[in-house]
């Protein structure tokens, strides 16, 4: 069997895509956190007591602590590299 490795033009493609997907991600973080600073910057409900939503475990995603920390150093290295 013989072993194929990947042409430049394909790993570069790959590589290309790979910085896109990590670029749409950060993207997405970046605003996630603008409307979460929105939500929080809003004076609370005239009621004191707010209701409470019901979390469906099965629907919620279920990230590790490793999940998230991973994440964060992609973005990091991602956020490093487009700067330089």
């Amino acid at each position: 069997m013989e072993t194929v490795f990947p042409s430049v033009d394909q790993e570069s493609a790959m590589n290309s895509h790979q910085q896109e997907l990590r670029y749409a991600a950060s993207q997405a973080f970046i605003e996630s956190l603008n409307q979460l600073s929105d939500r929080l910057s809003q004076p609370e409900p005239a009621s004191a007591e707010a209701p409470h939503r019901e979390v469906d475990k099965a629907r919620s995603p279920q990230f590790t602590v490793q999940d998230l920390e991973d994440a964060v150093a992609d973005i990091e290295q991602f956020t490093q590299e487009r700067g330089a």
